[in-house]
């Protein structure tokens, strides 16, 4: 083969490439730019424009330009902390025990129990129950008057009286609580269910035969396949249930006494109860740079994204 026709073969492959590059370019870019466009339209531009807002004080009848004024006087107020406690309180107790009850469920169910597929479908029951219909279905049952719990527990004698769980300082928020671990136990549920039943069951035929008991199998076995999906979904219910909004107020409505107002339920409240759009929006923008900063630190510590394979 002569060198010019080598040369051109050459010329001719490397024409090809570049059209192929460039075409791969343009691939990309159809299908990049359309997302960008829809993050900046429902992203980018709502945060920028509320954050935008809680510099005014009053953004709707009056807006003057205040500042960091509103931020100020909220971090200044006693009560804000209250309702961040409040918030916290909720988000990790309906955390931690969706994921402990979901992974008991999870362990029981794979051991292929009778009655697990009935189980294992009824468990899905509850997600999907309208919000609405758990609220009524737990104030009945929690009711002092009708409620089967509480005659469940005078019968027994356990209380001398019927005690009104959804309006008592004590026991409010522990109803909050158990209504909502009762709705969204099932999503850590499906989600380590599917992670254990992943595991290559060889795994624990060699740790029997080894001699190793069920704790040291959960140990060495179990818990590090799941430990990358416990990570996701401290981090996915966490932010969820700190922002949650409706189970507290169609069953509180953020009492008795504020025992229950969380940072959502007091933006709603400076909203549209107390029409002060300033401050609501900057209690919104702390929620969102505190569950921002709080996420920056948890992927930067636990890397969870490393972990499921």
């Amino acid at each position: 083969m002569s060198t010019a026709l080598k040369s051109r073969l050459a010329a001719a492959g490397s024409a090809i490439r570049e059209r192929d590059v460039d075409g791969t370019t343009l691939l990309l870019a159809a299908c990049f730019v359309p997302m960008l466009a829809f993050f900046v339209v429902v992203w980018v531009i709502p945060i920028v424009y509320a954050l935008g807002m809680s510099l005014l004080a009053s953004p709707v009848r009056n807006p003057a330009f205040v500042g960091l004024g509103n931020y100020a006087e909220l971090l200044g107020n006693g009560a804000f902390w209250g309702f961040l406690w409040n918030s916290v309180v909720y988000a990790v107790a309906t955390t931690g025990l969706s994921l402990v009850i979901g992974l008991g469920l999870a362990l029981v169910i794979n051991q292929r129990i009778r009655g697990g597929d009935a189980l294992r479908t009824l468990m899905i029951f509850p997600y999907l129950l309208p919000t609405l219909v758990v609220i009524f279905m737990w104030k009945f049952i929690l009711d002092p008057n009708i409620g089967i719990l509480n005659q469940f527990l005078v019968d027994a004698g356990l209380i001398d009286k019927p005690i009104a769980f959804f309006s008592t300082l004590e026991f409010a928020m522990p109803a909050v609580v158990v209504t909502s671990v009762w709705k969204f136990a099932s999503f850590a549920f499906f989600i380590l269910l599917a992670r254990l039943q992943a595991i290559d069951p060889d795994l624990y035929e060699r740790a029997r035969v080894e001699g190793a008991t069920t704790w040291q199998a959960f140990r060495d076995i179990t818990f590090p396949h799941l430990r990358g999906a416990i990570l996701i979904i401290l981090l996915v219910r966490g932010i969820w249930m700190f922002n949650k909004f409706d189970i507290i107020y169609l069953s509180t409505r953020g009492g008795p006494l504020q025992q229950t107002t969380t940072l959502p339920i007091r933006v709603y409240q400076l909203a549209f109860s107390e029409v002060n759009f300033g401050m609501a929006t900057a209690l919104a923008g702390v929620m969102f740079f505190l569950l921002a900063g709080v996420a920056v630190v948890y992927f930067r510590a636990f890397a969870p994204e490393q972990e499921v394979a």
